[in-house]
């Protein structure tokens, strides 16, 4: 399978148990994304990051924000990506 770079939404944070806490509240909320180690490009304090499509910025902000989880940033940055 071809790899592609397209750009990404990486919410970066504080701690281990703050991306967990963002995890589980986004499969509540339904929201896509996944985990990741934190991309090269950008440097966070726990190594842990949430991918996600870089239009759902908002829906993310608001989402962390109404739950109390913490984030250090959302960056868009170009990830390699399998395509089919």
């Amino acid at each position: 399978m071809p790899r592609v770079r397209k750009p990404s939404l990486v919410v970066t944070f504080p701690t281990t148990a703050a991306a967990m806490s963002c995890e589980e509240l986004c499969g509540k909320k339904g929201l896509d994304g996944r985990m990741i180690p934190v991309p090269s490009q950008i440097s966070a304090g726990c190594g842990l990051a949430w991918k996600a499509a870089p239009e759902d910025r908002k829906a993310y902000e608001a989402v962390l924000f109404e739950a109390g989880v913490p984030f250090e940033a959302m960056t868009v940055v170009e990830l390699l990506e399998f395509v089919r």
